[in-house]
């Protein structure tokens, strides 16, 4: 039987619930679960914004590699953004101005600390 939080999360959304009153670790392990099976109904960014809430920084970083073997830089990109992995997230970046998703490149070279290039693209190429 899947828990009632974890079923709340997926009907209505990871805005519905308040986990505050959770031990961390009973908060992430429901917050795991909600993204796994988000994952597998193929709501990948719904389940990207869950795992980034839960910090499993591992399991982000190999989703993201999985995406980028997919060819969904994207997706992958938002995999990356929550783990401050400099050296993917500079390479994600560049991916994304190669997709031509210059307001996803900057973020991710914001996450990356680098921010000679983010304010190089927000100026040049993002409109706001």
């Amino acid at each position: 039987m899947e828990h009632p939080i974890v079923e709340k999360i997926l009907k209505h959304g990871i805005d519905s619930v308040n986990l505050s009153m959770l031990d961390e670790s009973a908060r992430r392990k429901i917050l795991i679960d909600a993204a796994e099976k988000l994952y597998r109904q193929n709501k990948f960014i719904e389940a990207i914004e869950i795992m980034g809430k839960a910090g499993d920084t591992e399991r982000m970083i190999a989703i993201g590699e999985i995406f980028l073997q997919e060819n969904k830089v994207e997706l992958a990109t938002l995999c990356f953004i929550p783990t401050k992995d400099k050296q993917r997230l500079n390479n994600a970046a560049v991916l994304c101005i190669q997709a031509k998703n210059y307001r996803l490149a900057a973020q991710a070279y914001e996450a990356a600390d680098n921010k000679q290039m983010a304010s190089f693209i927000h100026q040049n190429f993002v409109e706001e």
